[in-house]
Parts: C-alpha cells; sequence; structure tokens
C-alpha cells in the first residue's frame, strides 16, 4: 500500500512540472530571438532587475539604484535588445536580454593569489642558532643577521602582494567592461512557490513587464506547428469534446459521425494550411480545425 500511495503521489507531483516544461518552450518559442525595447536603465549583472507582479509596487528602484552603482548600466532605455532565454523556475520567470547579464562566478576572469615566500632554510638555521647561542655578543650578531634575512623576504612578499593588486585590478576592469555587452535581465518573481498559470502565456510574461519593456514591435510570430496555431488563436486550451469530436481525431473518423460539414475555409498560416469546417444540426453545432487532416480544436456554436 505505501508502495502505491507513493507511486500515486509521484504522478500528482510530476503533473504541474510537466505544464510547466509546456509552458516554457511555448515562452521560449514566443520570445526567444525576437527584439524589444526596454524602458528603463538596466544593471550589468546577472542579479538584473527583480519584478513582482503581484504586488502594488512591483519594482524596488533603490535596489536597481543599487545593482547599478555596484556594476554599471549594460542596457540604456530606449535600447532594443533581443530576448536570448526565457526560463522557468520554482517562483520566477527568468527574462534574458543580449545575455543575460555579467554572472561574476562563471564570467569571471578570476583572480591572482599572493605567492608566499617561505622562509629559506638559511634563515631558519639562524633561529635556530639564536636560540642555541650563549654568548650575548654573538647572538646579538645572529640576531641582526636573522632581521636582515627576514626584512628581505618581507619586502620580496610586499612586491608580490603589490603585482597581484596590478594584476587584479587589471582582471577587474576588463570584467567591468565585458559586462556592459553582455545584457541583463528581468526575474519576474511571485509570492508562493509556484508561477501561477496566468504568467505561463506569453500574454501574463508582457502584462507584467509593460512598464519597464516595449514589446508593441513584436508582432505576430508565424506559427510553425500546430499547437502554437492553437494557442494564438484561443489563448486557452481546446474543448475536450463536442459531439464526440476531440483533439488528435482524424477527418474521416469525424466524418464518419457527422457527415460532410455544411461550410469549409481554408486559409495559410505561415506554413502551415488550415481548415475550418462546420457541423451539426439543430441540436449541437461546432467548428472543428484541422491541420492535415488532423483535429487540433474544436470549437461549440450557439445553437440556430
Amino acid at each position: 500500500m505505501r508502495v502505491a500511495t507513493c507511486a500515486a503521489l509521484s504522478l500528482v507531483l510530476a503533473v504541474p512540472l510537466v505544464a510547466d516544461d509546456e509552458a516554457e518552450k511555448a515562452l521560449k518559442r514566443f520570445f526567444e530571438g525576437r527584439s524589444v525595447v526596454v524602458r528603463l536603465d538596466m544593471p550589468a549583472t546577472s542579479s538584473g532587475v527583480d519584478v513582482y507582479p503581484e504586488r502594488e509596487d512591483p519594482l524596488d528602484y533603490r535596489k536597481v539604484g543599487d545593482r547599478i552603482r555596484s556594476s554599471g548600466v549594460s542596457l540604456r532605455e530606449g535600447d532594443r535588445i533581443t530576448v536570448t532565454l526565457v526560463k522557468v523556475k520554482d517562483d520566477l520567470i527568468e527574462f534574458q536580454l543580449g545575455g543575460g547579464g555579467f554572472n561574476s562566478f562563471k564570467d569571471g576572469s578570476g583572480s591572482v593569489s599572493v605567492p608566499y615566500v617561505p622562509k629559506s632554510s638559511y634563515e631558519k638555521d639562524l633561529e635556530r642558532r639564536v636560540r642555541q647561542e650563549t654568548d650575548e655578543r654573538r647572538r646579538r650578531q645572529l640576531q641582526r643577521e636573522l632581521d636582515d634575512v627576514r626584512r628581505d623576504r618581507q619586502a620580496e612578499d610586499a612586491r608580490n602582494r603589490v603585482v597581484a593588486e596590478q594584476a587584479n585590478e587589471m582582471r577587474r576592469e576588463r570584467d567591468r567592461r565585458r559586462a556592459l555587452d553582455m545584457g541583463s535581465r528581468f526575474n519576474i518573481r511571485f509570492e508562493k512557490k509556484d508561477v501561477p498559470p496566468t504568467y505561463l502565456v506569453p500574454e501574463g510574461v508582457m502584462r507584467a513587464l509593460e512598464r519597464y519593456v516595449d514589446f508593441r514591435d513584436l508582432g505576430h510570430r508565424t506559427p510553425e506547428r500546430p499547437e502554437d496555431l492553437v494557442s494564438e488563436r484561443s489563448g486557452t486550451a481546446p474543448t475536450p469534446e463536442v459531439g464526440g469530436v476531440r483533439k488528435g481525431m482524424t477527418r474521416a473518423e469525424v466524418e464518419a459521425i457527422h457527415g460532410e460539414p455544411l461550410r469549409e475555409d481554408e486559409s495559410q498560416e505561415g506554413v502551415i494550411t488550415v481548415q475550418v469546417a462546420s457541423y451539426g444540426d439543430g441540436q449541437i453545432r461546432f467548428e472543428v480545425t484541422y491541420v492535415e487532416g488532423v483535429v487540433v480544436r474544436v470549437t461549440p456554436l450557439e445553437p440556430r
């Protein structure tokens, strides 16, 4: 029983994961590779700009200012930039622009460590001899020799620190210049653990960012697959079944039940040829959208 319960729970938990995965794919197809215009200066860091669309004040401008002061500006208000990645995580959607911003851990040049100069065998021997020497005059002489050797070692350490700091400053400056060319990102964050379904569609993402991103030139994307066509036309999932007709059936199966269509229209949507056929009688009427002879959408109509 415990095994069966665990298996059932695993299936339940897997459903939203699959749904989020499909939603992420749809968002990627719609946004990635397309250009938008930003409406604010954005920091040159992968920390980007946090937006909380469910709050009265979705954006903390002071935090944005802090990040700009720390990392500089990679995108200026009015810049046109390409959407390079859309990623759905537990409680956020990453909307990356022009590379997503500089990540010091992944993109940084690292740092040069200061080489430590160890004690030489001569210095160690002098330390030993100073401890063991009983003659006061000879001990002072050995101590002076030991002090000279220590000063030489410490001076070399100081020179190494200066060289390392100069090298690290050159690396930091190189990273700062690179960061200005690596874009930024919006992090659309939510109060609860999961992203609400209303934001897992292109319209939801655009609604969340409309104050900060100009999407007006995004335009209509030519559908490449039947699923894209359905989602663009309806914005919601198709009706599961009307009059015994459901998504995935062939045209022959539909017409074996309802006969020839009362009316039919054909159009070209990008590279896809679409037929929309009307069926029914006085009791039930509906339209079926076909792509390559397969039902991709069923729409009920009002009875006459």
